[in-house]
């Protein structure tokens, strides 16, 4: 996989960078969501929500520091995802 199309994985489900993926869980249920990878380093991450798949609607944006950062912020979240092949 490509740095902007990789998998994480660990403690928390699996996340994907790059990838569209549907919430099928939690607060969030049924909204979509994707993982942008920035160009810093060591790299930080914007988590981008919305109620479509083209991310035109009722969206919202969270930046996390860097990976520890954004594996917190989707264990806090509770979501699970079903990712896009």
């Amino acid at each position: 996989m490509s740095a902007t199309n990789r998998q994480l994985v660990g403690e928390v489900p699996a996340m994907r960078i790059g990838v569209i993926g549907r919430i099928t869980s939690a607060e969030e249920h049924g909204r979509y969501v994707r993982i942008q990878q920035l160009s810093d380093e060591p790299p930080s991450y914007v988590v981008l929500t919305a109620s479509d798949r083209n991310f035109q609607s009722e969206g919202g944006d969270a930046w996390v520091e860097d990976e520890t950062s954004l594996r917190q912020y989707f264990e806090e979240s509770r979501w699970t995802v079903q990712w896009e092949d």
